[in-house]
């Protein structure tokens, strides 16, 4: 095992308008000041709900976006598209997005998408094995190849989109909440196909959710976000047994009961979650947030603890 990506300092800030008759815009941080190192084969989770920062942290990680500040290094070597090694890159880090029919070009049959993105990279036109073996491999026929996007279940083109990542042979995928768009009857067979291209073909997976319970299954690592922050870092099972954070333990209370109330008082401090936490302290969660490490695969950002 090796470690195959590694997360630097990233931070990324959005200006968004602060209103639809206003001309002033605010400054958002997705991402603020994250590092992250994810070992080959392992799957990693991004968790936290919407305005995280989790899709925004993904993105930096696929070159979709760069960063403000920090850099992200694929086996030792900083990404950039500048670099002789881009290309090999952009061939072993795969996204499949959350919506398969938006990400699927609807005038064009699959296989003209797949031929397209196979020949960008190997210059062959020896496919047609590699397409049928992959389309078996996600549980679809070879006949679907000469079909158009809208003529196939949402479950269907979700298998289709992970076929398209597959056929370049990655060593990364990246899921933005891959399952959050379906019916649960077809989420854990897409789950399952997750599985076995972690455990039999050694992928690394890192998957964006939401869903604690998509994360505990599937991934060996996650970590918590909120506000752009880091919070929380771990062996999933801690975290899911043993959450520090005081967000952390509010995201799973969540998952288990749909009324919690998300109540956030307007406060100033450093700790993003200061608005939301019982146990604000004005001074001391106005100081500088800081990893502090439960062991070497645990840490969490909360001064009051």
């Amino acid at each position: 095992m090796y470690e195959i990506i590694d997360v630097r300092n990233v931070s990324k800030t959005f200006s968004i308008s602060e209103g639809i008759f206003s001309s002033s815009t605010a400054k958002v941080k997705a991402v603020n000041n994250v590092s992250l190192q994810i070992n080959k084969g392992v799957a990693l989770g991004i968790v936290g709900e919407s305005g995280s920062g989790k899709t925004t942290l993904a993105n930096i990680i696929a070159d979709i976006i760069r960063p403000d500040k920090g850099e992200v290094l694929y086996k030792g070597e900083r990404v950039n598209a500048k670099s002789p090694s881009y290309k090999d890159y952009r061939k072993n880090v795969q996204v499949v997005f959350q919506d398969p029919y938006s990400s699927l070009n609807p005038r064009l049959k699959i296989i003209t998408m797949l031929k397209d993105g196979f020949k960008a990279h190997f210059k062959s036109n020896d496919y047609m094995g590699v397409f049928i073996q992959t389309f078996a491999k996600v549980g679809l026929k070879e006949e679907f190849l000469y079909r158009y996007p809208h003529e196939f279940s949402g479950g269907q083109r979700q298998r289709i989109s992970i076929a398209r990542a597959l056929i370049l042979d990655p060593e990364v995928i990246i899921a933005d909440e891959p399952v959050s768009a379906l019916d649960v009857s077809v989420q854990s067979q897409i789950l399952n196909i997750f599985k076995e291209l972690k455990v039999k073909e050694n992928k690394t997976i890192i998957l964006i959710s939401h869903d604690l319970a998509v994360v505990n299954f599937l991934c060996d690592y996650t970590v918590v976000m909120y506000k752009g922050v880091d919070v929380e870092y771990g062996k999933t099972e801690d975290i899911i047994d043993n959450p520090i954070h005081p967000y952390t333990k509010t995201l799973i209370d969540s998952s288990k009961n749909l009324n919690v109330v998300k109540f956030e008082n307007k406060v100033e401090a450093v700790c993003p979650f200061a608005g939301r936490c019982s146990a604000f302290d004005k001074e001391i969660c106005n100081k500088e947030l800081e990893k502090k490490y439960i062991n070497d695969n645990h840490y969490h950002r909360c001064n009051k603890i």
